[in-house]
């Protein structure tokens, strides 16, 4: 099961409406157990659970990268949570393709208590006891977090296709919420290769 994934969220600020944004999206985070046309049945933490794709559904890909891979400048969405020492550790990180650079840029709760997503662009990287601490920088504002050996570091990458979607791909599936028993994909994230992100 997608068990890591289970509080955490990526990428909701991908969408358009800045208010949307504002607001803890509705996710469903699983793996795939079956395809049938337009609707996947997922293997959840609630157990099987159906969403169906919609024309306009936007397939992103997402890929493991490394700490190195996220150069100074980098446009990210770092999901992060404050420790008990009050410094926010990175709990994932993924950097944004060059042509969405600044979409949804800013800071705002997320969907886990006490939870943040904040897009920016990597300022200053410097050693920390326990890792590397990021300096992000947002219009006029700036956040602190700290990459520890647990922050989940992808990428996400444009093209993802159905062909893609197959039984044991793990997936995040932005949704419309339940609607007469039907969950629509605005955005669904696939998972590429054999890894779990902390999304």
């Amino acid at each position: 099961m997608f068990q890591r994934l289970q509080g955490f969220a990526l990428a909701f600020a991908l969408l358009a409406s800045p208010a949307l944004a504002q607001q803890p999206p509705s996710i469903v985070r699983g793996t795939i157990l079956a395809v049938e046309g337009r609707d996947l049945t997922l293997d959840t933490k609630e157990g099987a659970t159906k969403v169906t794709l919609a024309d306009t559904t936007l397939l992103t890909g997402v890929n493991k990268i490394s700490l190195a891979d996220i150069k100074p400048d980098t446009y990210v969405g770092v999901v992060s949570v404050p420790g008990s020492d009050g410094v926010d550790r990175a709990v994932s990180i993924h950097v944004f393709p060059p042509d969405q650079r600044g979409t949804g840029e800013g800071s705002r709760p997320w969907d886990r208590p006490g939870s943040t997503m904040t897009n920016a662009a990597v300022a200053q990287e410097v050693t920390a006891k326990d890792g590397k601490m990021l300096t992000l920088k947002y219009g006029n504002g700036e956040k602190k977090v700290l990459v520890t050996p647990e922050t989940s570091l992808v990428r996400f990458e444009p093209g993802a296709t159905t062909a893609e979607l197959k039984p044991g791909v793990k997936v995040m599936a932005f949704t419309n919420g339940p609607a007469d028993g039907e969950r629509q994909v605005r955005r669904l994230l696939v998972v590429r290769g054999d890894f779990i992100p902390a999304l």
